[in-house]
């Protein structure tokens, strides 16, 4: 802490006068007036407080003493101690039969407000030290992971238990109001125990690491660990959202591996199921396998491919039964219930789907190829708000 500066002087005046109802100085470790409730002391030295000072304790003022020594008025002085150190003197101005037994009140009242400081400070330390590690790590390489991990000791962080990166997304927000949004998620969420560290990534995204405590089944409901998190949220009227989780993790490297998969999980989830609120990773794995790709012969071909089937398809009809098709793992009498579509009808969807294609959805080696041309267009086309 940088000690007793002019703001916190002022502050524990400010403060102590509020109680007392006299005027309160304070001096630094040389004597000299950096708050007090008569501006026109600021900057005076004040001899009482150095007699207080060599005395390393009390020191009481009357009449008679005021008029011999300099630059000062009768009242009370009692040193100030921080960490088992004089930082300062705090006097109090008035007759010393009557302020002295306010003295051991205001010395404690700033000595605690001097620790309150100190630990506020540490706070905001530790805050940017979590911070920083978080960004290395999103924005780092593996050549970095002793120094990365090192830097996950200094903050107490246990890399080598289970956690999961997550990735909080504000959606239909105002330009004007969003980093001042940003700011309340990160006030909501941090500090709770389960979120061991956030960050600010940009506009409209926070990125977390929160502990892994279950393991929980590939398309089954949200876990309680992500529901919880939207109700904090919610309670503050935080929303509307979206959250992608990325793979469990341990070590460094798992870290990074967490983080870049909840950024793809994040891409694939908003392009092809725009309406969902989470997506995990380990719901998506297919879907995000398309997100990195570069543009090559392949994925230009597979985009030519479906832009070629929806120029074909304008109704959307073999597009749904497609989807439904991956959805339901081929299983035909499911599919046709779901569309409320004779079998027969099916079978004939199908067929004009491979006449159209060239591919036979149900070799699902061609069924992936299609899937995988959906996906790629759907990216293609899909206004990112998280593209940076």
């Amino acid at each position: 802490m940088r000690g007793l500066t002019k703001e916190i002087a002022m502050e524990i005046v400010r403060r102590t006068m509020h109680v007392i109802g006299y005027n309160v100085n304070v001096m630094d470790k040389r004597g000299r007036i950096i708050g007090s409730g008569d501006g026109k002391r600021l900057g005076q030295s004040h001899e009482g407080a150095l007699l207080a000072i060599e005395r390393r304790g009390r020191f009481e003022i009357d009449q008679e003493s005021a008029a011999r020594l300099q630059g000062v008025l009768p009242g009370t002085n009692l040193v100030i101690e921080f960490e088992n150190e004089i930082v300062g003197v705090i006097g109090i101005t008035g007759d010393p039969k009557e302020v002295t037994k306010y003295g051991e009140l205001v010395k404690m009242t700033a000595e605690m407000y001097l620790e309150h400081m100190k630990l506020l400070e540490q706070a905001q330390w530790d805050k940017r030290m979590k911070e920083n590690f978080l960004l290395a790590v999103m924005n780092g390489d593996e050549g970095n992971v002793q120094t990365l991990r090192h830097q996950a000791q200094q903050i107490h962080f246990q890399v080598d238990k289970p956690h999961i990166a997550c990735i909080i997304e504000l959606i239909n927000r105002n330009e004007e109001d969003l980093m001042a949004t940003m700011k309340r998620v990160t006030d909501v969420l941090e500090g709770r125990p389960a979120v061991q560290l956030i960050t600010i990534r940009n506009a409209r995204q926070v990125i977390l690491v929160k502990e892994h405590l279950h393991e929980r089944k590939p398309h089954t409901d949200i876990c309680e660990g992500i529901h919880q998190i939207r109700r904090w949220l919610d309670v503050k009227e935080i929303s509307p959202l979206r959250i992608a989780v990325g793979k469990p993790f341990t070590g460094i490297q798992g870290m990074m591996k967490s983080i870049q998969s909840a950024e793809d999980t994040m891409r694939a989830g908003y392009a092809i199921y725009p309406d969902e609120p989470v997506y995990y990773a380990m719901d998506l794995q297919l879907e995000t396998m398309v997100v990195p790709s570069v543009h090559n012969w392949m994925s230009e071909e597979l985009l030519q491919l479906w832009e070629h089937f929806m120029e074909e398809d304008r109704s959307g009809e073999l597009q749904q039964t497609l989807d439904l098709f991956y959805i339901e793992n081929g299983e035909q009498q499911h599919i046709a219930e779901r569309l409320r579509i004779h079998r027969n009808t099916l079978r004939y969807r199908l067929q004009r789907i491979t006449e159209l294609t060239g591919k036979d959805p149900r070799n699902y080696q061609e069924l992936f190829l299609l899937m995988s041309a959906r996906w790629l267009y759907l990216l293609e086309h899909s206004a990112m708000s998280c593209d940076e």
